[in-house]
């Protein structure tokens, strides 16, 4: 069975800014061509390395990145090397490049240049702030990018400064936007013939992981706060984290309407095991209990029992030995992982997930992530590891590539997926986030839920005004901006058929259920795929349909405990503190859309449909693929570090003037660091050339630190950012969520939309994250409410007859 991108090819241009959208087409199928300059690509600079020894051919970050990939070498500062690239790109479908905007445009390899020889040609531009507004010329690092977008203000202990992630995300989730809008924009060229620039913003790829507290203010909601380890409601500040016998585990919100019955399940453990002796906790009800909480009707003192008994039930118990609890008593309960204990878990292996290659020339053998995804149709094989520098210079040179030369339509142009049908069964964030990118790019999506089982995210704030309500949650308008929206009863018999006629209609089913449940429901795909045989189907969930802990429940913020990432923010000596919120959704978010996408590929070219089982675990271990080999290779399990960074010193978060108030500094290099010297008036420092290096810095980095921290002490955040950044330092005031609204970069990109909104007459929601130059992503024209869209899409749609509707209505289905 050919792959679902075979035959496309891809020229990779960029760094560590964006490897990882070249590595997911690699992984699809495509001829991936990974140019670099005649020194190697900056990647190969970072570490951790191949037994530490730190040569370009054994970096393990671009390992991770660059598998899948050939390897040619092109001097682009000479003008054969641009000739050779732009005979290149005459034959290609795709270029996607990192370098800073303008850079492409002086070299004469810019997207107007190479499409007027290759129309067709999808030229991608990953970014840290976009290719245009007031900071699209700002000098960025991974630092830089987390304090701009929100994420890093919510991570961390509000005693200390606000943290990022140690091993570096902000440009994954640029590349993963970036691999999704390219498909979109793929699709575009299948229809109309024509390829178009796709500019994507880290920013604005960043913020999704802020769970939509970046609408805060519009919303009129209390701006969120860095806590850690907990979650504040009302008065009561809940504890969610405790230690373990060899580490920590972590609570999710089992105190929603959704969620309740997973926290009766786990005080009653505690009720077998004698920790609780008080009887009133049996008969809480649970699934109202944060509501009140919010609301003042719970004090403090009242969790306090159940909080002593969770510190001893945990007390004396090992991680492992937890999670098997979690998954055999459906409890919402997390251990953190470390890379230790993930591989020694037999889930993983279960699923036949890792997956081996050999590097021959160094006489290993590499586990690496499986896929992101996993398609019954066509799924994705592994076979290639990165290049050697110019390993494959001569063979793509010499290959003759006759370009695809397709037909441009002169129909009136539309959206890309317009004509796409989806029955949206998604819930929470993961799922609804990719179906709302399918939205935005012309697919009729319907979004079905029910009143009677609340979906969880409309109990997430931001709330309208500050108060609590399902029609009130700013987060599910901007996870669901763009649909139609219904309300079905699925337990009530009378839904069934008009499910099944949603099928007949739809070219894809979404659902985001426990593993087994839509089997139960007859809902799964064997049973649907008869009813649609060329159907695509995607079921998301934590951890597979397969495997020993595919019943392990939770949210985005459990299954970032399992697979590593909350040992990866916090500070050495202190428990862990992040990150911040739901964060494996919004990586599994990306790899949801990018999956349909390829699969309604894979349907256009041979007229199939396939299964799609996409766990959300194996999907964000993508994200940290070079500490996995860290540990696979040289045994060393890598964990929080504060602010600091394998590469650059200085490199932190410093307080600058008012409360809580920050700002982000990196020094990339020896010119960073002199010009930095001369902002705070350490001339000594500059032109001492024992410092000159990041290693003789950071030995020195008590004083270093003491006195940059001194200087910001006394200057506003948003100053500090101009006067460094003019310096071309990589700098910038690390954004609340009222910052964050109200930056002018943000507010340039147009990144804050207003819709009407029948209840509260106006309400903000984000943007698309990406732009595409030929087809903008569309608007919403409205924002959502239970049932909004139940006659249009029962009656037009489906043909049903206004007394059929009535008589669902009366019935109670369509609730």
């Amino acid at each position: 069975m050919p792959a679902m991108l075979e035959g496309l090819r891809v020229l990779d241009l960029t760094n560590e800014r964006g490897l990882l959208c070249g590595q997911v087409f690699a992984d699809l199928g495509a001829d991936v061509v990974l140019v670099e300059p005649p020194s190697g690509s900056s990647a190969r600079s970072l570490g951790p390395f191949h037994k530490d020894e730190r040569d370009p051919e054994r970096s393990l970050f671009f390992w991770a990145y660059a598998r899948g990939k050939r390897g040619v070498v092109l001097d682009l500062e000479t003008e054969s090397g641009r000739a050779r690239l732009r005979e290149l790109a005459r034959s290609a479908d795709f270029l996607i490049e990192s370098e800073p905007p303008g850079r492409m445009q002086a070299l004469g390899l810019d997207y107007a240049s190479l499409a007027r020889e290759n129309p067709a040609l999808v030229y991608v531009s990953i970014s840290p702030f976009g290719q245009d507004g007031p900071k699209a010329s700002y000098a960025a690092t991974d630092l830089i990018v987390m304090a701009s977008g929100g994420p890093m203000y919510l991570t961390g202990d509000s005693d200390r400064a606000p943290l990022r992630v140690s091993a570096p995300q902000a440009f994954h989730f640029a590349a993963a936007e970036a691999a999704v809008a390219a498909l979109v924009a793929h699709v575009e060229r299948e229809r109309s013939g024509l390829g178009q620039h796709v500019d994507v913003s880290a920013q604005q790829a960043a913020g999704l992981a802020t769970l939509f507290r970046i609408l805060d203010t519009p919303w009129g909601q209390t701006p969120a706060e860095r806590i850690s380890g907990g979650v504040q409601l009302g008065k009561l500040y809940m504890r969610l984290r405790f230690e373990t016998a060899d580490g920590w585990v972590i609570l999710g919100p089992g105190f929603l309407p959704s969620t309740g019955p997973f926290l009766t399940r786990l005080v009653q453990w505690l009720y077998e095991e004698r920790l609780l002796k008080d009887e009133r906790f049996a008969t809480e009800d649970w699934s109202t209990y944060g509501i009140r909480g919010l609301f003042g009707q719970v004090e403090p003192e009242h969790w306090a029992p159940v909080d002593a008994a969770l510190e001893q039930l945990f007390a004396t118990r090992s991680n492992l030995e937890i999670l098997r609890e979690a998954v055999s008593r459906k409890l919402l309960v997390a251990p953190y992982l470390t890379v230790d204990d993930i591989e020694r878990l037999d889930h993983f292996r279960e699923r036949d997930f890792p997956r081996e290659l050999e590097h021959g020339e160094l006489g290993v053998s590499v586990r690496y992530p499986g896929p992101f995804a996993r398609f019954s149709r066509s799924p994705i094989r592994y076979g290639r590891i990165a290049p050697r520098l110019g390993e494959h210079t001569a063979e793509v040179l010499s290959e003759a590539r006759e370009a695809r030369v397709l037909p441009v339509s002169d129909a009136k142009r539309t959206l890309p997926l317009e004509g796409v049908k989806v029955l949206d069964l998604f819930w929470v964030l993961a799922g609804p986030a990719s179906s709302r990118v399918l939205a935005e790019y012309g697919a009729t999506v319907v979004h079905v839920e029910s009143t009677r089982r609340l979906d969880t995210i409309r109990t997430i704030p931001p709330y309208k005004g500050g108060v609590p309500g399902p029609e009130n949650s700013g987060a599910v308008q901007g996870a669901n901006a763009g649909k139609l929206c219904v309300t079905l009863d699925l337990a009530h018999p009378d839904a069934r058929p008009v499910l099944e006629s949603l099928v007949r209609w739809a070219d894809v089913v979404t659902e985001s259920f426990a593993p087994g449940v839509v089997g139960r429901m007859g809902l799964d795909y064997e049973t649907l795929s008869a009813i649609k045989p060329d159907l695509i189907m995607i079921s998301s969930c934590l951890m597979g349909q397969t495997g020993s802990l595919k019943n392990f429940a939770g949210f985005g913020n459990l299954a970032a405990s399992v697979t590593g990432f909350q040992l990866f923010a916090g500070w050495p000596g202190r428990a862990p503190s992040g990150p911040a919120g739901a964060y494996t959704d919004y990586i599994a978010a990306r790899y949801n859309a990018i999956a349909i996408l390829a699969a309604l590929e894979h349907r256009r070219l041979t007229g199939e449909g396939q299964y799609i089982d996409q766990s959300q675990a194996e999907a964000a271990f993508h994200f940290l693929t070079p500490e996995l080999l860290d540990f696979s290779l040289n045994g060393r399990t890598r964990t929080r570090a504060g602010n600091d960074d394998l590469e650059m010193f200085p490199h932190g978060v410093f307080r600058a003037v008012g409360t809580d108030r920050w700002v982000a500094i990196a020094a990339r290099g020896v010119m960073d660091w002199r010009a930095l010297c001369d902002a705070i008036g350490r001339a000594d420092w500059r032109d001492d050339a024992k410092l000159a290096s990041a290693e003789a810095r950071r030995a020195r980095g008590e004083e270093i630190d003491t006195a940059i921290s001194a200087w910001t002490a006394t200057r506003e955040a948003g100053a500090i950012e101009v006067e460094l950044q003019a310096r071309e330092i990589p700098a910038h005031a690390v954004l609340d969520m009222p910052g964050c609204y109200a930056d002018a970069q943000l507010r340039a990109r147009g990144h804050f939309v207003d819709l009407p909104h029948p209840l509260h007459a106006t309400v903000t929601v984000e943007a698309s994250r990406s732009r595409l130059s030929h087809t903008p992503a569309r608007i919403p024209e409205r924002a959502l409410t239970f049932g909004c869209d139940n006659q249009h899409v029962l009656a037009k749609l489906l043909g049903l007859s206004d007394d059929a509707i009535a008589a669902l209505q009366a019935k109670g289905v369509l609730a």
